[in-house]
């Protein structure tokens, strides 16, 4: 009985710790886009302070506490409301390598009317993903719907987010996700304190709050440098038993001519 009971935990470790680090992207994406012309180039990265959880890393089961996401992209202004772009996403856990993981392509992002002229300002943003397949076989595709009100000094922005499985695990359906955030500009000249907050929902046909879902809250700040630098820092908390303890963000923006 005891043989039969361990051999049981290990397949359900196994089974749990065989699923790639589908990492919540901790961004809150406003309404306003690059103008026509101009780039923006970032550097993302992430730091799990803090987990309890697991995750599979090119086949190696590692603990996510110590992982380091770190992220290369670039944004283009095709028109003063629509722009492209494309990323390249690297991980390095403790105990692995720095590698390479996937490709986001195809990333466009698109505006409507212009600021202020609808009670609500409101952009879409399609992204998908090119897996490196010894990392993951599942390509996927993402819509995310970008809603903002300005009232005064303080902005209110939501991102619901729809993920698809287009390859690999086909038979889920269709995922939710979503970013948020409540921001006040007027507290310093260069400093934008905030709260931000993000999650995983579950398919959308199953929607019933769960410990197995993910949910955080991040103080932020967003931070205007000299030489059109920008960044973009938050320390974020995990809410429930699935979601990682202790999250540091940091994404570096340089807007280019």
């Amino acid at each position: 009985m005891k043989a039969k009971l361990t051999t049981w935990l290990i397949a359900a470790f196994s089974t749990f710790a065989a699923v790639p680090a589908d990492a919540i992207e901790f961004k809150v994406y406003s309404y306003m886009t690059p103008k026509k012309g101009e780039t923006e180039v970032a550097y993302w990265f992430t730091n799990v302070v803090k987990s309890d959880n697991h995750y599979d890393y090119f086949g190696k089961a590692l603990d996510k506490e110590g992982l380091q996401r770190h992220s290369l992209e670039i944004e283009y202004g095709v028109t003063d409301r629509w722009t492209i772009a494309g990323y390249a996403d690297f991980e390095n856990p403790v105990g692995g390598d720095f590698k390479y993981v996937q490709a986001r392509a195809l990333m466009s992002r698109y505006r409507f009317f212009e600021k202020g002229e609808g009670v609500v300002d409101g952009a879409v943003y399609i992204e998908y993903y090119l897996p490196y397949h010894p990392y993951s076989d599942s390509e996927k595709i993402e819509a995310r719907v970008i809603l903002q009100k300005d009232v005064g000094p303080v902005s209110v922005i939501l991102n619901p987010i729809f993920e698809k499985n287009l390859s690999g695990d086909v038979e889920e359906g269709v995922e939710l996700e979503y970013a948020a955030g409540l921001y006040y500009s007027d507290a310093w000249s260069r400093i934008t304190p905030g709260v931000e907050f993000y999650g995983e929902v579950g398919e959308l046909g199953d929607l019933k709050p769960s410990d197995e879902q993910e949910h955080f809250i991040f103080p932020a700040a967003k931070i205007r440098l000299p030489e059109e630098f920008s960044v973009d820092v938050g320390y974020g908390f995990g809410l429930t038993r699935a979601s990682d303890d202790q999250v540091l963000k940091v994404i570096f923006e340089k807007e280019l001519d």
